[in-house]
């Protein structure tokens, strides 16, 4: 039940002048796409132990980057790919809870091979996976066509618990999330939709 409609029931059962508030635990979400263009070129110049870094992205008032190792970032970790998410302004901000999940796309942009971290408390930089996946298991015509490899990272900040008056404002907001949407979308059409909101990285 809805709080408009709780509010409705209340009213007809004689509060007619009942007001509300509400209370909710608060999340912040935001995803980032890393595009490496050139892969193999890009390996060639990257060594072992050496990264590649997207752009600083904003989520739940945090900065985060995405670091990909492309040959590996350490010796135990050559012919993998390495992707960290980083915590960027960690001495500004100090310490953030998140869940993320980063995935390696297809040509379809879909994810095709992801990795979870479920509540991980970010105290220092970063976080993530030294053997991502194996290099030979990407294959140039699914994943890296064209030489292009696209990195998602999908990330979710916890912002705690938030008390709200609930005006008529918020009822309309709430009205609307119920609505259904006025058309579909389906197969490439959404892929293409997902593709073109997400902000992105080039690298060349």
């Amino acid at each position: 039940m809805t709080t408009s409609a709780l509010l409705s029931a209340l009213r007809g059962a004689g509060r007619r002048q009942i007001t509300a508030s509400t209370v909710a635990a608060r999340q912040a979400t935001g995803p980032h796409v890393l595009r490496v263009d050139g892969f193999t070129r890009v390996r060639e110049k990257a060594a072992n132990g050496t990264a590649v870094l997207s752009s600083p992205f904003g989520v739940g008032g945090h900065d985060w980057r995405i670091m990909c190792y492309p040959n590996g970032d350490t010796e135990k970790a050559e012919g993998h790919l390495s992707l960290f998410l980083m915590h960027e302004n960690h001495a500004k901000t100090g310490d953030a809870t998140a869940k993320f999940k980063i995935s390696v796309l297809d040509q379809a942009c879909k994810p095709y091979w992801c990795r979870s971290q479920e509540e991980h408390r970010f105290v220092n930089q970063g976080w993530g996976w030294d053997k991502f996946i194996k290099l030979e298991d990407l294959d140039r015509e699914k994943h890296l066509k064209d030489d292009c490899l696209s990195v998602l990272c999908d990330v979710t900040i916890d912002l705690g618990l938030r008390t709200d008056d609930y005006t008529a404002e918020v009822a309309a907001a709430e009205q609307l999330k119920l609505a259904s949407p006025p058309f579909d979308l389906h197969g490439f059409a959404l892929s293409e939709a997902i593709w073109n909101k997400q902000a992105a990285d080039v690298m060349n």
